[in-house]
This record gives structure tokens, C-alpha cells and sequence, in this order.
């Protein structure tokens, strides 16, 4: 009888020890995929801290491919800011491109940097305006068309620009006698169309 008790409590013991290792392996299955739940978490929330301006800031120097207003531009990235970049497009010359009307961008990199530039689109606009630069404009229409205006910035306001026609006669007044004003908001991209007027 004394056997028959003691082979009991050893069997006894031996489903206890099953079930502990059982429980013990599925709490180290559960912390495992936390830990990767938790990874994937970080690496998810370390992308949302991030913007496409910090991607492309982070690709300063390299080739990039970007789409907007029914233009494909490519060159090296020479300047990133929070809203725009000026891309070096090789025998195109520069062109600045707003990041708002941005339909895609091809990058190398998976860097992304948080030191981009917070001027506004006015600030290599103003430059561009200083050297007299003639300028193809891509101004993008309420109806979501692109219309092209050739011209030289002659100023530039907090919110919008003034051009004056290349074709303009005198290279001041519009025919009717207006100034052409268009708003930052509205430009897709601008490239340099000449030498300076």
C-alpha cells in the first residue's frame, strides 16, 4: 500500500512539473511576441516621428526621382527644408519643388534626419528673384490642372510671388495694366527656363 501511494504522488509530481513547463512555455512564447509586437511597435513609431522632408534632408547629396503636377524631375538633392527642395537636374539646371504638390518620390536611402531647414518656399525663390532669373512655374489649378508661366520672379511676398511675362514688353506691367501675383500655395515646382532677364 505504501508503494502504491508513493508511485501515486510521483506520477502526481510528474504532471505537475508537466503542467509548470507547459504554463513556463507558453509565458516564454508570450514574451517573445511581445518583444517582436514591441519591436515592430518602435520601429512603426520611430517611422511616424518622421516626414518625407526628413528623408529627403537625410538624402542631401544623392539621386532622387520626384513626381508632381504631371512632371517627373530627377537629380542629385542639393537643399531639403520642410516644405521644398532644390534639385540639381543636371542639363535642366536647378528646380525647386514644393512639397506639397509631391505625388511620389524614388530615394536610395532608409536615413531619415531631423536637421532640415525651416525657411519658407519664399527663400530660394527670393534668391532666384535677386539674380533675375527666368523661371518656368508650374502653378497647379483649383481644378487640379497645371498651367506653366514663363517669367522673372520681380518680388516675392509672404505668400505669394510676382512675375513678370518673359514675352512682356516692357517687363513691368501685364497688357491690361496688372501685376501677376501667384500664390506660394499654388506652385508645384519652378525651374530655371534661361539666363537672367
Amino acid at each position: 500500500m505504501e508503494r502504491h501511494r508513493q508511485e501515486t504522488e510521483a506520477a502526481a509530481e510528474a504532471r505537475f512539473a508537466r503542467l509548470f513547463e507547459d504554463l513556463e512555455a507558453q509565458e516564454e512564447g508570450r514574451a517573445l511576441h511581445e518583444r517582436l509586437g514591441g519591436f515592430s511597435d518602435l520601429v512603426a513609431g520611430e517611422a511616424a516621428d518622421h516626414c518625407l522632408a526628413d528623408v529627403l534632408a537625410a538624402a542631401r547629396g544623392e539621386q532622387a526621382a520626384v513626381t508632381m503636377a504631371g512632371v517627373r524631375l530627377e537629380g542629385r538633392v542639393v537643399r531639403a527644408a520642410e516644405g521644398w527642395i532644390v534639385l540639381a537636374t543636371g542639363s535642366g539646371g536647378d528646380a525647386i519643388v514644393s512639397l506639397e504638390h509631391v505625388d511620389e518620390v524614388v530615394v536610395r536611402t532608409r536615413a531619415h534626419t531631423g536637421a532640415t531647414e525651416s525657411l519658407s518656399l519664399a527663400s530660394p525663390l527670393r534668391a532666384w528673384c535677386e539674380e533675375r532669373v527666368v523661371c518656368a512655374i508650374a502653378v497647379v489649378e483649383a481644378g487640379g490642372g497645371v498651367r506653366m508661366r514663363v517669367g522673372r520672379i520681380a518680388q516675392v511676398a509672404r505668400d505669394c510671388i510676382e512675375v513678370i511675362d518673359a514675352a512682356g514688353a516692357d517687363g513691368v506691367r501685364e497688357a491690361r495694366g496688372g501685376r501677376r501675383l501667384i500664390p506660394l500655395a499654388r506652385i508645384a515646382h519652378v525651374r530655371r527656363a534661361g539666363g537672367a532677364a
